[in-house]
């Protein structure tokens, strides 16, 4: 299941809380990921002053931990959520994966991450929002859900609104 901080992955928790919770299932498994950005050491120009090259580093480092922060505080709020309905906790893996894009592929770095680990291992159903975390994106698919719909093969996907 792909989480961000969106009404769609709450609604979605909520769901499988639901479903699943209170050991009405001894079988299932529940594997949460979010995917956060980090901008590529590879930005910073050649060229430029060593001076705002060090700038540039930090002002990178502290952006990439506070993103890493927010993803393990969704994380851990989702687990919380589901073992409080019942899910085992050895039943839920909660991955963060960090990936390096400009913020002009974001978007692209985040469907990667999600499409990588739904082929990487043998998940029976796939859960992802149908929009983001903003209200620009709620009128269609949003660029994330359409990429890992096109690349399912085969999978269920669950695509909450």
């Amino acid at each position: 299941m792909g989480i961000d901080g969106s009404f769609a992955t709450a609604k979605a928790i909520r769901f499988v809380c639901e479903l699943f919770g209170q050991s009405k299932s001894k079988d299932i498994w529940i594997t949460l990921l979010h995917v956060t950005e980090s901008i590529p050491d590879q930005s910073l120009e050649p060229g430029i002053p060593q001076s705002l090259g060090t700038a540039y580093q930090q002002i990178v480092e502290d952006a990439k931990a506070r993103r890493e922060e927010l993803g393990k505080s969704l994380l851990e709020k989702q687990v919380a959520a589901l073992e409080a309905a019942g899910i085992p906790h050895d039943h839920i893996s909660a991955k963060l994966e960090v990936s390096s894009a400009r913020p002009e592929s974001s978007k692209v770095a985040v469907a990667l991450g999600i499409i990588n680990e739904m082929n990487g291992r043998n998940y029976d159903v796939v859960c992802i929002g149908r929009r983001g975390t903003t209200a620009a994106e709620g009128v269609f698919l949003t660029s994330i859900a359409e990429k890992v719909l096109r690349e399912a093969r085969g999978r269920t996907v669950w695509v909450v609104d």
